[in-house]
C-alpha cells in the first residue's frame, strides 16, 4: 500500500440519501409514544446487545448506537448509526409477526434510551392512521440512510469512506467539522473506527499516520485532531465508484 492510496481520493454521488449511515431524527409525535410509555434504560460504551432477538424498540435520548449484521464468517457489518432523537428497532417492530434477525447493536458512546415493547408500539401506531403514515415515511428515510451507507462501505476506497465516517460521527454529535480541530470522543478508538468502515486496525492506523504526516490531521496517535480539511480532501478527487 503506497502513500497515494492512503489519501482520500473520491466521493461517490449520493444515490439514496445525503446522510449515509446516520439515521435522521424521527418525528416528535412518534417519539412522544416513547416519552409517554417507554421504560428508561442505559447502556455503557461498548455494550453489545442482540436487538434482533428482542421484541422492543428504543428511542435514543443520548449517546450513539451502531447496528450491525452478524456474520458467522467474519466481523459484524455496520448497517446504521442512531443518534439522539432516533428510534432503534422501529421497522422490525412494525412487522405483523416478530421475527428473530441476526442483528446486534453496539453503544459507541454511553447511551440513555426509552424502551417500548414492539406490540405496544405497533398498537399505538395502528390506532392513529395519521401517526402511522408519519412513522412509515420516517422509517423509509431510515432505509435510505442504511442503503447509502452500505453503498459507500462497499464501493469507496478506505481513506475516502473513513474520512466520510469521521465527518458523520461529528455530525451525529451535533458538531459538524469546521475550521477548529477537534478529537473524536475517547470511546471511538481506532479499533472502533475500523469496525465502522469494514477494515482492520493495522490498516486503518496506517491511513491515519499518513494523514498526519501529510498535515491533513493533527494531534498524536491516540489523540488525533480533525477539521473540515479532511472532508474537502475526500471530495477533491474525481467522482466515481471505484474501490481501492
Amino acid at each position: 500500500m503506497d502513500a497515494t492510496s492512503l489519501k482520500p481520493r473520491a466521493s461517490m454521488q449520493h444515490v439514496y440519501s445525503s446522510s449515509p449511515w446516520l439515521i435522521p431524527r424521527d418525528p416528535g409525535p412518534v417519539a412522544a409514544l416513547f416519552t409517554r410509555s417507554g421504560r428508561p434504560c442505559a447502556f455503557r460504551a461498548r455494550h453489545v446487545f442482540n436487538f434482533g432477538e428482542q421484541p422492543r424498540a428504543y428511542l435514543i435520548e443520548r449517546g450513539l448506537v451502531g447496528t450491525y449484521a452478524r456474520s458467522p464468517e467474519g466481523a459484524p457489518l455496520l448497517i446504521a448509526l442512531f443518534p439522539p432523537g432516533t428510534i432503534l428497532g422501529a421497522e422490525k417492530s412494525l412487522k405483523e409477526a416478530f421475527r428473530i434477525k441476526p442483528l446486534e447493536a453496539r453503544a459507541l458512546l454511553p447511551v440513555r434510551a426509552l424502551a417500548l415493547d414492539s406490540a405496544q408500539f405497533n398498537r399505538e401506531l395502528a390506532d392513529s392512521p395519521d401517526l402511522l403514515e408519519l412513522a412509515l415515511r420516517a422509517f423509509l428515510r431510515h432505509d435510505d440512510s442504511k442503503i447509502e451507507g452500505l453503498l459507500i462501505n462497499g464501493t469507496l476506497d478506505l481513506p475516502s469512506r473513513l474520512a466520510l465516517m469521521i465527518g458523520t460521527i461529528f455530525t451525529a454529535l451535533g458538531q459538524p467539522l469546521d475550521r477548529e480541530p477537534r478529537p473524536l470522543p475517547r470511546q471511538v478508538t481506532v479499533t472502533e473506527l475500523a469496525r465502522l468502515v469494514h477494515s482492520s486496525r493495522p490498516v486503518l492506523s496506517r491511513v491515519l499516520s499518513q494523514w498526519a504526516r501529510g498535515g491533513l490531521i493533527g494531534g498524536s496517535p491516540g489523540a488525533r485532531l480533525y477539521d473540515r480539511r479532511l472532508l474537502g480532501a475526500a471530495a477533491a478527487g474525481p467522482s466515481g465508484n471505484e474501490s481501492a
